[in-house]
């Protein structure tokens, strides 16, 4: 099986996904696992489904120095989101080359689902917190360049 990252124009980028229902079947499996090696082949530390073609909530994401710790996350629901706002620069595996200036919360507390279907919850900062952002965003169909 082949998959690409989608590129920015591409319509698929902009509609939003939709909700996984659990137990998850074998294909979302097949894609889960297939979002971790195509993330870690384009050397991204982010990505979700709907950047490989799949109308999915759900995301990946490595921030590990060592690149070995590759989370999953399914149906994540911002619960809240710190008012600080940091301003950094941002690259996007569907928007090759264009490096954008972002603002983003320097906190998010989020909910999801784990591969088996039990309930998570966390507050990020720092890398993770805008990586979530980031991966939020790409969820609801919007992308850095906007």
């Amino acid at each position: 099986m082949q998959i690409k990252i989608l590129k920015h124009p591409d319509i698929f980028l902009r509609q939003s996904t939709e909700e996984v229902k659990f137990p998850l079947s074998e294909e979302n499996n097949i894609i889960l696992d297939n979002m971790i090696k195509v993330m870690y082949q384009a050397n991204g530390i982010g990505l979700a489904a709907n950047q490989i073609g799949y109308s999915r909530r759900m995301f990946v994401m490595d921030t590990s120095n060592e690149r070995d710790d590759p989370q999953v996350f399914i149906n994540p629901i911002v619960k809240s989101k710190n008012n600080i706002k940091r301003t950094d620069i941002e690259g996007c595996l569907s928007c090759p080359g264009e490096d954008v200036k972002v603002s983003r919360s320097v906190s998010i507390n989020l909910e999801w689902k784990c591969r088996h279907g039990k309930d998570q919850h966390k507050t990020f900062y720092y890398l993770p917190c805008r990586v979530m952002q980031h991966e939020m965003d790409h969820l609801n169909g919007k992308l850095i360049v906007d």
